[in-house]
Formats: C-alpha cells, structure tokens, sequence
C-alpha cells in the first residue's frame, strides 16, 4: 500500500514539473519570439591558412547572412559578432573556388544561410623588388630664383612587395614636387608612388611609406612692383590747363641686383611735350630704367595727358535793339554776363552778341519789355543787367513831311 502511494506521488510531482516547464517555454517564447531575417550589414570575408609566400591578388568581397534567433538576440548583435571565412590551407598559385565558412559569436543565434556559397580567389607568389626613387618636377621655379643641382631623395631607392603579376610591372617610384611657390631650400616629406611603363601600379606595398626630399633654391635676381611715373612737360594753348594724367600700365615687375632694387621706388617714363597742347594728348614712351635693372615684360607705356580748357567769364555792353518796328529803348545799352571755357570766349566778336526787344503788333505808348540775347554756341548767357528796358512807341502823324504825304493829305 505504502509503494502504491510513493508512486502516485512520484508520478503527480513529475506530471506537475513537466506543466510547469511547458508553461515557463510557452511564457519565454510569447515574451522572446524567434524571428528570421537577414542580417543588414555584410560581413566581410576573411582568409586563414594561407603560405607566407602567397597572397590574395583580388578582393575576396563580403557575404549576406540570413539567421534566426530570439528578439533579445537582434538587439545584442554586431557585424563583430559573426566571423566569414575561407580556408586556403591547401591553396596554390592560380584561381581558386572556396567555400565561404560562416561562424557566429551567439550561441542562441542560428545560421540559416547565407549569399554568396564560394568565393573565386586568385592566389598569387609574393614577390619583392627594390626600385630607385625619382623626383617629379612640376613646373620651374619663380623667376630670379633657380635650383641648385638635382633634388635629393633620401632613400633614393624603396621596397615595393606585392603579386608577382604587379611586381612584374614596377620599374620605379615617383614623388612629385611643386615647384612654381618654391623661393628657397625646402625638405619634404612624401610617399612614392609605384609606377611601370604603363602609368601607376596598384595592389602593392612599399617600404619606407615616405622618403625626404630635398630641393635646393636659391635667390639669383631680386623682384619689385613698382609704380609707373609718367614725365609730362611744357604748357598748353593759352586758356588750357593740364587737368591729369592715365598711364597704362600702371605699375611694373623688375628684377635686379637687391641691393640696387631696394633703392628704386618708381620708374619714370620718358618726356611728353605738351606745349601748345588745346586737347587730350596720347602718346607711347618707353619705361626708362635704370643700368642692372630689367622688366619683366618689357613693354612701352601708353600716356595718355589730358588738357581741358579753363573756364572763364566776360562783360559786354551791348547796344538793345527793336525789332518788328521803330521805338526809343531806355537804357540803350545794357550789360551782358557770358560764361563758358576762354577759347570760346576768345572768338566771340562784338558782332555775335545781340540784345534785342521785340515790338511787334504794339500799338503807340511806353511798355517794360524783356532784353533777349541770341544764343552763342558753347556759350551760356549768365546774366543780362537789366532784364528789362522801357520802349516807346511814338504815333506817326499825318502830313508830317518826310512819310510820303503832301500837304493837305494828298501825296
């Protein structure tokens, strides 16, 4: 009787154990599910096994993976988690197809597949080469300046290692030096580049990555901007004045002894005679400058002197006339103000200004009129002094001798 209850109880307590644990997988699922899925980010394929005398001449590329594993997993994993592989233990030299081997860090994450399978690797010999280093000089350097001797490479010759299929291309490496902003002895530090017959080689390494370079400048000629300063003598035609000066170009580079540039601040031009001048003047001189002393671009200057006319003014007392009838104008002369450049001035004749008052259709009687000047070319009527004269219109009588009639009316 005892046996027969231990069993029962043995039996209810394993019974209950296997609820409870089918309840504790169901609970952990529903709160963690499972998801499948493609990993985002590719991992990158690595090679193991390789001989030291071989290497890999292509790119062995990166593999997609699709894996499935808890919710919690996703969120714990990292491209470092998974491992891609292919052995290469076996390998020799030419184009090989090997198995991509895929391995994750996370024991609850599980390996579905993965993209792509094999990878084609070509496998190659290493091979090293000792190569001399050459200076490339690109451009010269800025006048009055020059190198002396050839650059200096130090080491003048670099390892270049690699496949055999690229060693075989090497013949030497390059350095390039600008040379157009070098005015002294410079020492740079720079990587060489591998090169062949055919242009730049790839897929290889060097050893040292930089050498130094040394180029020896030094100055042979100073150089200055200096001002052009042009020479302008004599006087212009009376009434004229010098009123300024273009010169083109208006400074210029000159290269010489330093010690004679340091004294010279500008360069002159040679003289421009202006006398009697009654207008702009253009002229091409030479630079003059002095012995030791060159331009850069040797070229004439164009001057050009510009002459204006002075400004001036005059009084005249001109005589008022009417006109469109006979009338006694009081004053009989008035007082005109002209403005305008003196060589204008200068040719207006007593005979070109005209004051006159304009009678026309009035009747007899005394009137205030205005004075009117005729117009002068290039010349401004300033002021007329009066404005205004009184005109008197006298009536004509009858049988007055002298109109044409004859006593008595009749003619």
């Amino acid at each position: 009787m005892r046996s027969v209850f231990r069993a029962v109880v043995t039996w209810r307590f394993a019974l209950a154990l296997v609820v409870a644990i089918v309840l504790w997988v169901r609970l952990t699922i529903d709160q963690n599910p499972e998801r499948e899925d493609l990993y985002p980010t590719d991992i990158p394929i690595e090679v193991r096994g390789l001989a030291p005398t071989l290497l890999v001449a292509n790119e062995t590329g990166a593999v997609r993976v699709r894996i499935s594993a808890p919710e919690d997993s996703w969120r714990r994993l990292q491209a470092s988690s998974f491992r891609a592989t292919i052995d290469l233990s076996q390998a020799g030299p030419g184009l090989q197809q090997r198995e991509v081997m895929v391995e994750c860090s996370d024991p609850d994450v599980r390996l579905v597949s993965h993209s792509p399978p094999k990878v084609a690797v070509r496998v190659e010999e290493t091979r090293t080469v000792e190569v001399p280093v050459r200076v490339n000089e690109l451009g010269t350097v800025p006048f009055g300046f020059r190198v002396v001797g050839p650059p200096l490479v130090t080491p003048d010759r670099i390892t270049v290692s690699g496949p055999a299929s690229a060693i075989e291309k090497v013949t030497e490496a390059f350095v390039s030096v600008r040379m157009e902003e070098l005015k002294s002895t410079v020492e740079r530090s720079l990587k060489p580049e591998p090169r062949g017959a055919s242009g730049a080689v790839s897929s290889v390494r060097i050893e040292p990555q930089a050498v130094t370079v040394t180029v020896q400048v030094e100055q042979i000629a100073g150089s200055k901007v200096v001002p052009v300063v042009p020479v302008v003598r004599g006087q212009p035609s009376s009434g004229h004045w010098l009123s300024g000066v273009v010169v083109d170009p208006l400074t210029v580079q000159i290269v010489g002894e330093p010690g004679l540039l340091e004294a010279l601040t500008v360069l002159s031009t040679q003289e421009i005679d202006i006398s009697g001048a009654q207008g702009d003047q253009v002229r091409t001189v030479a630079i003059v400058r002095p012995a030791g002393v060159s331009l850069v671009r040797d070229v004439p200057a164009s001057v050009r002197v510009i002459v204006s006319a002075l400004p001036g003014q005059q009084t005249r007392d001109v005589v008022v006339t009417p006109v469109g009838g006979s009338a006694v104008v009081l004053p009989s002369v008035v007082t005109i103000t002209l403005v305008g450049t003196q060589p204008l001035l200068q040719r207006v004749a007593t005979g070109d200004v005209l004051a006159t008052v304009d009678v026309t259709g009035l009747v007899p009687g005394t009137y205030v009129l205005p004075v009117t000047v005729a117009p002068l070319e290039g010349v401004r009527i300033e002021r007329i002094d009066p404005p205004t004269a009184s005109v008197t219109i006298a009536a004509v009588s009858e049988g007055v001798p002298g109109d044409g009639a004859l006593p008595g009316g009749t003619r």
